[in-house]
This record gives C-alpha cells, structure tokens and sequence, in this order.
C-alpha cells in the first residue's frame, strides 16, 4: 500500500509497460512537443487511473520563473519536461534545478537517442528519462531511466506553490496563524517553510492544489 507523500515504486516499476505496448517500427518522422505531451498525458493516466489525479499542462512555478510542461498531483507531485528535436537544452539545467525544488519525481522526456544523451548530464541522477520516437501508432517511450524520490525539495518553493488564502488557512488549521491575518504572501510562506515538518507541508500543499476547484 502507498503512503502519502511516498514515491509508489511497484507502478513505478511498472511504468515502462505502460508505455510501450506501442511498437516503435521503423518509424523516423520528427515528432512535435505537442504530440509528445499529449502520448505523456495519456500514459500517466493510466498509471493514476485508480487514485484521484490533477493533470496540469504549463503549471507556472517559482513565482513564474518556469512552467512544467505536464504535472500529475495526487499522493505525489511528477513533473514531466519535453524536449522536442527542435528545441534545444540551453534553459534545461536553470528548469531542472526549479523543478527539483518542488516535484516529488521528475521525467524528462527527449526526442531521438542521440538528444537523451546529450540531455541525460543535464538533469539529476534521480529524474526519469524518457526517449519518444514516432510510432505506428502516434508516440511511442523507450524508458532509459526510472524515475526516483527528491532527496532534497526546497520547503519555501514549496509552500510558494500555495495561493495566499491557502498558505493562511493551512497555518490557521495549525494554530500557528496568530499575527498572520494580515500578513503577505511572503510571509506566510516562509511560516510554513519553518514552523511545518517538509512531509507535512508537502501534504498539505498537494491537498491545496487538488481542492482547487478551477483545476
């Protein structure tokens, strides 16, 4: 049984068969990002499809430094970057480091073989790897890497993916809201980042997230 706020590794485990029932072929066309994210979506959908899950396409992190291309938010918070053939890997290092702040576990997912080489030095050891190519079938996932836990989140970045009133109504659940009522964004964030232990906070913020109710 998975805890709260724990990297699931028997479907983690499981994953590349999620992805590659699609055979590959002798397919070489370029795929585009939009494709690549839409054939990320669905896989993962099928990971979550027994736990209540939160998709978000360009979730804005960081007080808007970066968007993640896809996110998943249940138990967990994965994070999923794509790379086209087209784009390239000069903000790649600046996002890695940005989502590592807050993902529980983080893929990376590149066109082509030689793009996941060059990519795979540019990210952390403990992020997925995924490397798509045209299918019969659309996209299609030749899982290089697993994806494992953070071994260091950033507890302020976290509480910043909270919105103001949700940060204030976490801490006021908790008692530890006194002289806050009025108090900024800022901080109330950094009152969470010190007064809550990290698994505490981290569960707190993916229940913010998913009680959203325009999400």
């Amino acid at each position: 049984m998975q805890l709260d706020g724990e990297v699931d590794h028997n479907t983690a485990k499981a994953l590349p068969r999620l992805l590659t029932d699609c055979g590959r072929g002798r397919y070489r066309e370029a795929v585009r990002a939009g494709e690549i994210i839409f054939a990320v979506e669905g896989a993962l959908r099928r990971q979550h499809r027994t736990r209540k899950t939160v998709y978000r396409r360009e979730w804005s992190i960081a007080l808007g430094a970066t968007r993640i291309d896809l996110a998943a938010i249940n138990g967990t918070i994965t994070g999923c970057e794509v790379k086209s053939a087209q784009d390239n890997f000069a903000r790649l290092e600046s996002q890695a480091r940005l989502y590592s702040a807050v993902l529980d576990t983080a893929i990376l997912v590149v066109e082509g073989q030689s793009a996941t080489e060059r990519a795979s030095s540019l990210v952390p050891d403990w992020w997925g790897l995924w490397s798509a190519s045209k299918s019969s079938c659309g996209v299609s996932f030749n899982v290089v890497r697993m994806p494992a836990s953070n071994p260091a989140p950033d507890p302020m970045s976290i509480a910043q993916l909270l919105w103001r009133d949700e940060a204030f109504n976490v801490l006021d659940r908790r008692g530890l809201s006194v002289g806050l009522r009025r108090a900024t964004r800022w901080r109330l964030w950094q009152a969470l980042a010190d007064e809550l232990p990290l698994a505490t906070l981290q569960r707190e913020v993916r229940q913010a997230i998913k009680a959203r109710p325009e999400w």
